[in-house]
């Protein structure tokens, strides 16, 4: 009879409270995510607002709770569906339960159109975390009222889940919504004292306060020991005092980037400062704008209109331009619709003055202070922080302080400087996922593009500063020059000659006039001490001399005094000389090495590119060795693996001969030597290279002599030329290829006297860069792939002889210019 009771017992798992209490404090690290998982709820009820209140010492008198007499409270209130008492009991009282994980899962959206934030069940175990009594007060539209309220102290001495008790009533409430009541607070220094500004500073970063931006309207009200918190005029106010402020949107397939800049971003540093206050304040930067606006190719907009600003630009992109992004199902990742906002501070004491600072910061102290806690650039999911972005050790993750290696990172985005935001949305980007425990997005092909397209924002913001960084000097070095006798360095040289020479003779005069000062003061301070002395028979008359004088006298020692310090001046002066005979040759020398540095760098590019090729072909070769060597030692190698290796080994030496070909006419010793160059015949030779290098990529390299002719020119220089076109193409359609496994790439050459040109079947040059593109570190390549170097290099290499390259105007398929024409007339060898 025992057996058969044994057989029918049903035996089951169980669980204690005190795991459940245990889950909620790993899963809910702090107080401020504890009481931000409580407002998503209110979001995801579809509430217009959420009203916060907390006390940290004081009871809540209400006679209606089950718990009275705990210290410290706080209140969560929203006008929400609510809720009803099967939802109560099949969902919230259900730990890890959460109807939202299936609704989001089939794309479903509430009736304002919002997509949930929460689906983790973590909104009841994020009240343990706050205090230890949870009460609610919840009602759905047309049904009645209810009130549940427990204790968290008791599942930590129960021994099952289900002995803890609930309490439960109906409760007579008017309208629709929830207020959660939480008293018996945890940790009451939290909200007050010392922590309480840290926390305004958390939950205004927490909390989206550009509500302007906001895609689903969701107020947030705070009171804070009866210290009411306005999120959104603090931050306004903030904005307004930017000195430059960035804008970008992506939407569909297309990035727009658009910015403004005030007067004071040109404030700098050290004698920088001079030349702000002395060039571009007295006219508020007119001149300076005009400079700029004048300029060809600029993307620049007129912002004259708004005192405030210098001048603004814009930029659009299309997806297929942005280097870099992973593909799914053989297209760019596209992580969905975001916007957002970066705005550029100089906490500096030049904002004393501002009226506005006044009225909601009340002195410059209190502003810096507020603006340095809301430094880093946040992204928000429907009006709420997304973790740990723009926070703490990733306040960074931008990499915006990378620049600072480069020397410019005044003028360039600075991670202690900006405070910003990307707004995302859960229906529009739902492929970021959050992990789970809330720290940042699972790593996917959508985050990762999303990240590498916050990325080219930064660089893309950050060419346009140095930009104009380039523009200012370049501004002050002409101003300075047309104000100036001095235009040139010869000029500068002369005068600095002249003036030695003055000071020579001048020198000689100066010395003269000394000597007969001093002899004239010692004569009149012979005559003064006549005139001065004692006697009966001095009269008023010889006391009016004796005072003239003495006053002489002292004019006379101040001049001998100013007369000495300038003979020590001019005696420095006639020195100059000496300092311009050291500079000259120097400066001699400054001047050839810069008329090499193109040669040189384009050198260095033509090697990184073949020392790859280098790397390649012996990694390849090692591999072979290994495989070989693999088999002789277990006595598998024939004859015929043998003759395999030789020829191979045959096949790369050749290659090897090929790349050093290539480089040879580079070469430092062959750099100056201009021999006739037969365009037939010297791309016949490169041909070959160019395909072997092509060949893995299938790449196919045509070379199209339409109408051949000579040219005398150094064969060094022409490699380099073509190189960097070439490596232009070769790495655009590699990118292209990324895109589509059916896409066939080529480059193709054409000679057609007196043009070389080059295009490629790519997208083309992105209409942004296409009027800056052979300035110098333009370029849509990210940062570790590209210098913005190769067409400065190559339009200069061509200057230095002669010839001219232009982007020509005709348009591909994409609606973007794509063939580079090199003018080579004045190189032509004549027959």
């Amino acid at each position: 009879m025992g057996k058969q009771k044994d057989k029918d017992e049903k035996f089951h798992f169980d669980i204690t409270p005190h795991i459940v209490k245990q889950l909620g404090e790993e899963l809910v690290p702090d107080e401020v995510t504890a009481l931000m998982e409580l407002i998503k709820n209110s979001y995801d009820a579809d509430a217009s607002y959420v009203s916060i209140e907390i006390n940290s010492f004081g009871n809540l008198k209400d006679d209606n709770l089950f718990f009275k007499g705990k210290e410290g409270y706080i209140l969560v209130e929203d006008d929400g569906i609510g809720m009803d008492l099967e939802i109560i009991s099949n969902s919230w009282l259900v730990i890890s339960s959460s109807s939202k994980r299936s609704f989001k899962k089939d794309g479903n959206k509430t009736k304002k159109n919002r997509t949930p934030l929460g689906d983790k069940g973590l909104g009841r175990l994020s009240t343990q975390r706050l205090a230890d009594v949870c009460e609610f007060f919840t009602k759905m539209e047309k049904k009645e009222g209810i009130h549940v309220g427990f204790n968290w102290k008791e599942f930590e001495t129960n021994l099952k889940l289900s002995e803890v008790k609930v309490h439960k009533e109906l409760a007579e409430l008017t309208n629709k919504g929830t207020k959660i009541v939480l008293t018996g607070l945890r940790d009451k220094n939290v909200w007050g004292g010392v922590n309480l500004e840290k926390f305004k500073a958390q939950i205004v970063q927490l909390i989206s306060p550009y509500k302007e931006d906001n895609k689903h309207p969701f107020d947030v009200y705070l009171k804070v020991n009866n210290d009411v918190i306005d999120l959104e005029e603090s931050q306004l106010a903030l904005q307004d005092l930017a000195i430059s402020s960035y804008s970008f949107d992506f939407s569909e397939n297309t990035l727009t980037i658009q910015g403004k800049t005030k007067l004071e971003k040109f404030l700098g540093q050290n004698l920088k400062r001079d030349d702000y206050h002395e060039f571009l304040l007295p006219d508020n930067g007119k001149k300076f704008s005009e400079y700029v606006l004048a300029k060809k190719g600029r993307e620049y907009i007129d912002a004259s209109k708004d005192k405030k600003y210098l001048f603004t630009f814009k930029k659009t992109f299309d997806i297929s331009e942005i280097p870099d992004l992973q593909f799914v199902d053989g297209k760019k990742a596209n992580p969905g619709k975001f916007k957002g906002r970066i705005d550029d501070f100089l906490l500096d004491n030049w904002l004393d003055g501002e009226e506005s600072i006044k009225d909601v910061f009340n002195n410059i102290k209190n502003y810096k202070s507020f603006a340095l806690n809301q430094l880093g650039i946040k992204i928000y999911r429907n009006g709420f922080a997304v973790f740990p972005y723009g926070f703490e050790k990733s306040l960074d993750w931008m990499k915006l302080g990378d620049d600072k290696t480069h020397g410019k990172s005044f003028y360039s985005l600075r991670p202690g400087n900006v405070i910003g935001y990307f707004l995302i949305d859960e229906g529009e980007n739902k492929n970021l996922k959050d992990k789970t425990d809330r720290q940042g997005f699972i790593s996917n092909p959508y985050s990762d593009n999303f990240i590498q397209l916050a990325y080219f924002i930064r660089d893309n913001i950050n060419s346009y500063l140095n930009d104009v960084r380039r523009d200012y000097n370049t501004f002050l070095r002409e101003f300075k020059t047309q104000t100036s006798s001095i235009k040139t360095q010869s000029d500068a040289i002369k005068t600095g000659k002249e003036l030695a020479i003055q000071a020579k003779e001048n020198k000689v005069e100066s010395e003269k006039a000394l000597d007969s000062l001093t002899k004239s003061k010692k004569e009149l301070s012979k005559i003064h001490k006549e005139h001065s002395s004692t006697s009966i028979l001095s009269t008023p008359e010889t006391a009016r001399i004796a005072q003239s004088l003495e006053s002489i006298l002292i004019d006379i020692e101040e001049a001998e005094s100013a007369l000495k310090k300038s003979n020590s001046i001019i005696s420095k002066a006639e020195r100059i000389k000496d300092v311009i005979n050291i500079l000259e040759p120097k400066i001699e020398i400054l001047e050839e090495q810069l008329e090499n540095f193109s040669e040189l760098a384009s050198l260095g590019l033509t090697a990184e590119a073949v020392s790859h090729e280098f790397a390649t072909i012996a990694d390849r070769l090692g591999e072979r060795s290994i495989f070989y060597s693999q088999k002789l030692k277990n006595n598998k190698l024939t004859e015929s693996d043998i003759f395999v290796l030789i020829e191979y080994i045959n096949s790369t030496v050749n290659g090897l001969k090929i790349q050093l070909k290539h480089l040879d006419p580079s070469l430092k010793y062959n750099k100056e030597k201009r021999e006739i160059i037969d365009l037939r015949s010297y791309f016949r030779d490169e041909e070959e290279y160019y395909k072997s290098r092509f060949e893995k990529n299938g790449i196919d390299f045509i070379v199209n002599i339409e109408d051949n002719f000579s040219i005398k020119m150094n064969k060094g220089k022409l490699t380099q030329i073509i190189d960097n076109l070439i490596n232009n193409s070769e790495y655009w359609l590699k990118e292209k290829q990324k895109e589509s496994s059916s896409f066939k790439p080529s480059i193709t050459m054409s000679v057609s006297k007196p043009w070389m040109s080059i295009k490629d079947n790519g997208d083309g040059v992105s209409k942004s860069i296409e009027n800056q593109l052979f300035e110098p570190f333009a370029t849509m390549k990210p940062k570790n792939k590209g210098r913005g170097l190769g067409l400065f290099i190559t339009q200069q290499l061509l200057d230095a002889s002669g010839c001219t390259i232009a982007l020509e105007p005709k348009r591909n398929k994409y609606g973007k210019k794509f063939i580079f024409t090199i003018n080579l007339n004045n190189v032509i060898e004549q027959e």
